[in-house]
């Protein structure tokens, strides 16, 4: 079996780690008690190194976009949650609250992405409506979905300089 070659993409991915742990690092000297590594950070700066700058800007710009649409519906449907869940006694009665909400967030979270054109991106920001509703619930829920937004950015931010300023990729026309 033949090891497949350490080329170019892979060596801006490892580099756009490095800066998204750096970029995190300096975030913490202010905020000591976040978590030492901004997991989604990571994952977004792998996900968005394109093969050229221009295609991780157009993408980065829509998965932040979308990340922001699923950020404000779900802080709308935290806070929701917050003013109603209190009044409900009834555990049954909760949880089918809790699918309803969850199932209404959703829904109008993908077309609010639509309608601010996330063009390919609607699933990305109803993923992070749910994660803003469900991952985290103790007090800090509005702080932990804000957080998710920073690390999207920081990620796209750190694929970005990688691919336009560090090692950008010049196409021979």
């Amino acid at each position: 079996m033949k090891i497949p070659a350490i080329g170019l993409r892979k060596w801006k991915s490892i580099l756009a780690l490095g800066i998204t742990f750096l970029l995190w690092q300096l975030i913490r000297i202010f905020l000591p008690s976040l978590e030492p590594h901004p997991g989604f950070a990571y994952v977004y700066a792998i996900i968005e190194m394109r093969e050229e700058a221009e295609k991780t800007k157009l993408f980065g710009v829509r998965r932040i976009r979308a990340t922001l649409v699923g950020l404000c519906v779900g802080l709308l449907f935290i806070a929701m949650e917050d003013a109603i869940f209190p009044l409900i006694g009834n555990a049954a009665l909760r949880l089918t609250a809790e699918l309803l909400m969850i199932c209404v967030g959703v829904l109008l979270t993908i077309t609010v992405a639509q309608m601010t054109k996330c063009v390919n991106f609607c699933g990305v920001a109803a993923i992070i409506f749910v994660i803003c509703l469900v991952w985290h619930v103790d007090d800090n829920r509005y702080l932990y979905a804000i957080l998710r937004v920073l690390q999207t950015v920081i990620g796209v931010l750190a694929a970005w300089l990688v691919n336009a300023k560090v090692a950008p990729v010049t196409r021979n026309s």
